[in-house]
């Protein structure tokens, strides 16, 4: 086995670790959220306004470490030392400065950015809902600041370092919730502080690494204009499940009390689950796909994505699978408490399955786009975006009324499925096949673990187990079939890389 492919699949291991752990408190948050505030108007308010900087600006973020990434490699590899400093500290200057402007003019223009987002807001709602935008507003340049630094620690192969700074993020919100209650505007105070402290718990590497920081800006230095320059269309190709999120929270503001919240609760939950595998897969290869695209090994590049979507397909294949048999009751374990009644749960169920059978689309928007940045070509997945968005209005303008939760959420699935049989046709025609017929043949024969799985759950539905955590053992044993079956097949040395 090359050793670089064993180091990928261990590394891949602990960064999916440490985001289980971060994923598992992430639960504890939404969970001790909705147990206090329910679906209710204040949970509506609150995710919409939330979602603007927690969706928005990661993306802007994920962008800037996208294109930092492949810069700072080169510096380390090409550079020396000074000239590596001196492009970081003018990449921090630089984004300090414009994040602080944007910032400031956000605050300003708060009421114009609340109405844009939540158009179905009225009365006390909107003073409400334009005070939480002006405090959650700063989180631009502290996200900003969080992923560049995230990035340098990536490229330095701090890979769980950099994997777990949600860590204290979600404990402190946790800790805000259960000492205040709902106090909102103490909350969206907390949710602002915490991005800060993301950023400053990675401070310590750069010192580590021996980073040195220039009080200085250099506009003229060649990468950072580039990267600027290339910030819009990362930013728009890079978020195109982030802006169906927000586009279906905006619709549901039209529709009955709760509806937001539950499409939040729903997308939540589908977002970390899968993100545990799906951005650790893409945080852990990034850099090397960075290197071989600098190399022009198109080779080395396809071997590399077929390893990337066996594993994805063996992990969420069965994902989805226990999500179309289960999801009420999945939603009714992790939030049905307190103040999320049984109406909050049926409303959330539906969201969840909606947005469940977008999974293959958002690890191709994940793994695809990582790809065309690492090539330099950053407008293809930017107009790729714009036209799946186009189809996103038009579907949620179709369905809200009609369809309702399921609609809406069911029309983000179908956008990111659009997105990913275009953007595969597209790199397919760029790096040559990636998807042969190796990959096919290990999809059908996960066509018997899958058989074995589904027989569990039929035979226990069957069997009618009652309660309401009676799903949990169907549950459970299902998935041990699935992995029992896989382990003695040939599936096993595939997913452990062995002869790779």
């Amino acid at each position: 086995m090359n050793k670089g492919t064993q180091k990928t699949g261990k590394t891949f291991i602990g960064v999916s670790i440490v985001i289980f752990i971060s994923k598992v408190l992430g639960f504890a948050r939404d969970i001790v959220f909705a147990s206090i505030f329910g679906t209710t108007i204040l949970t509506d308010l609150f995710q919409l306004i939330f979602s603007f900087p927690g969706y928005l600006f990661t993306s802007i973020g994920t962008a800037l470490s996208s294109v930092n990434i492949p810069d700072l490699t080169y510096y380390i590899n090409s550079k020396t030392r000074e000239e590596r400093d001196l492009y970081l500290s003018n990449l921090f200057a630089q984004i300090t400065l414009w994040a602080t402007l944007l910032c400031l003019a956000g605050i300003v223009f708060a009421p114009a950015i609340t109405k844009l987002i939540a158009p179905g807001l009225s009365g006390d709602a909107v003073g409400l809902a334009v005070l939480l935008t002006r405090i959650m507003i700063p989180t631009l340049l502290f996200v900003s600041l969080t992923y560049v630094a995230a990035g340098v620690l990536q490229v330095h192969s701090y890979f769980l370092l950099s994997s777990s700074i949600s860590i204290p993020f979600n404990l402190l919100v946790i800790i805000s919730l259960l000492l205040k209650g709902e106090d909102i505007i103490f909350l969206g105070y907390v949710t602002t502080l915490g991005w800060f402290l993301q950023f400053l718990i990675q401070l310590p590497v750069l010192v580590k690494e021996k980073y040195r920081f220039f009080f200085r800006i250099d506009f003229k230095n060649e990468h950072t204009v580039l990267m600027f320059k290339q910030l819009a269309p990362i930013l728009l190709g890079n978020s195109l499940l982030q802006l169906c999120l927000i586009i279906d929270r905006s619709f549901a503001t039209h529709l009955e009390t709760g509806t937001t919240a539950a499409l939040a609760f729903g997308s939540n939950l589908f977002v970390t689950v899968t993100s545990i595998f799906i951005v650790a897969m893409s945080t852990v290869v990034f850099p090397r796909l960075s290197q071989y695209c600098l190399d022009a090994d198109d080779k080395r590049i396809r071997a590399l994505l077929s390893t990337i979507f066996k594993i994805l397909i063996f992990i969420l294949l069965p994902y989805l699978v226990l999500v179309l048999f289960y999801h009420q009751e999945i939603i009714s374990l992790v939030y049905e408490r307190g103040a999320f009644t049984d109406k909050s749960t049926s409303m959330t169920a539906l969201a969840f399955l909606g947005y469940s059978f977008g999974v293959a689309g958002y690890a191709c928007q994940e793994i695809f786009n990582r790809v065309y940045y690492a090539l330099k070509k950053f407008k293809v997945p930017m107009l790729v975006s714009m036209l799946c968005i186009v189809v996103k209005l038009v579907l949620d303008f179709l369905l809200f009324r009609t369809a309702g939760i399921i609609g809406i959420s069911a029309s983000t699935a179908v956008c990111l499925l659009l997105y990913a049989i275009i953007m595969g046709v597209l790199l397919h025609r760029e790096i040559g096949s990636f998807m042969d017929r190796d990959l096919f043949y290990f999809v059908l024969r996960l066509g018997v673990p899958v058989a074995g799985m589904m027989a569990v759950i039929l035979v226990s539905r069957y069997l009618e187990f009652g309660g309401r955590f009676a799903f949990l053992l169907p549950l459970l044993i299902s998935g041990c079939v699935y992995v029992g079956i896989s382990y003695f097949s040939s599936i096993r040395d595939i997913v452990l890389l062995k002869g790779e």
